[in-house]
């Protein structure tokens, strides 16, 4: 993995991180923890704050493991491109048609950082999935 990678791949695991931690604070401290308007498959808006603490935290682990294994890099930062996009499209339908029942008006300073961390992670492990895909080509191509 090139330097420039591994800066991409810390880049997006903190900015990963940050959009976990902002849905942990808002859970159990930003009053998500009870919102409840519909359920789908058991889960609702408050249960999907949690998950996406959870989840945030694995991806954000699989990529601080990915600078030592060189071949968890491209599936991390795939799966961190795919956590972050969900995060803001999901975002996007609480604030428009509503999401689970649910619908955001506002922002707070915790809806600030969490999109623009996901925002620095689509950038930044999208890079790196560009740059790691062209060399994977380029190396096939010598073959």
């Amino acid at each position: 993995m090139s330097g420039s990678q591994r800066v991409g791949v810390v880049v997006g695991a903190g900015a990963v991180l940050v959009s976990a931690y902002m849905h942990f604070y808002l859970y159990f401290w930003g009053g998500y923890r009870g919102i409840s308007p519909e359920r789908v498959a058991g889960l609702d808006i408050s249960r999907s704050f949690a998950l996406n603490a959870i989840v945030g935290l694995v991806i954000a682990e699989l990529l601080v493991l990915s600078l030592r294994y060189d071949r968890l890099t491209l599936p991390a930062a795939a799966l961190g491109v795919v956590f972050a996009l969900g995060a803001l499209g999901a975002y996007t339908l609480s604030r428009t048609s509503g999401l689970l029942g649910f619908t955001e008006s506002g922002w707070s300073t915790e809806a600030v950082i969490s999109k623009s961390a996901e925002v620095v992670a689509v950038l930044s492990l999208g890079a790196v999935l560009v740059r790691g895909l062209a060399a994977r080509r380029s190396t096939a191509a010598a073959s």
